[in-house]
């Protein structure tokens, strides 16, 4: 088992200039794993190219990234960032290994208490009942890895 939570830096700057290391780990991660083809992979990335509606992922819509970088208040040139994030997702999937990838919905991890409730949607979008951008909690991402790694259910697909 091999879980992979990297940043693509250690602040906003380096993380927006090092963006390429994402889909970089992806192939690299993917390489190491063709030596052992049983072990598993979970990567936690990111949400923005969930999908709004079948087939229509959250960035390709106009004005989406601007409107939940200003809403999380990020730099706009953090789109590169999910940009990336999309594209390592991508690589993933054409690969045979065994994958599984979590992706937080649109919002962020945020620090705040554990609470054991969190929904799963697949590769759709999933937002707060009031309709705005839903955050989880780190240690709910940790409880999702963890049940994932425990009980698999999503081997080559996201959640």
């Amino acid at each position: 088992m091999c879980v992979n939570a990297i940043n693509s830096g250690r602040d906003m700057t380096d993380m927006i200039a090092n963006a390429g290391v994402l889909p970089a780990a992806a192939r690299t991660l993917l390489t190491a794993l063709a030596r052992r083809a049983a072990t598993r992979l979970i990567v936690v990335g990111g949400g923005a190219s969930l999908e709004v509606s079948p087939g229509v992922q959250a960035l390709d819509v106009d004005g989406f990234a601007e409107q939940l970088l200003s809403t999380l208040g990020l730099p706009a040139e953090y789109v590169n960032v999910m940009l990336a994030h999309r594209e390592a997702i991508n690589v993933y999937r054409l690969s045979d290994r065994y994958w599984t990838y979590l992706s937080p919905s649109a919002g962020s991890i945020a620090s705040g208490p554990r609470t054991g409730r969190f929904r799963i949607g697949g590769d759709q979008l999933l937002v707060a009942p009031d309709g705005s951008i839903s955050d989880m909690s780190a240690e709910d991402v940790a409880v999702a890895v963890i049940d994932e790694a425990e009980l698999p259910r999503h081997i080559q697909r996201r959640f």
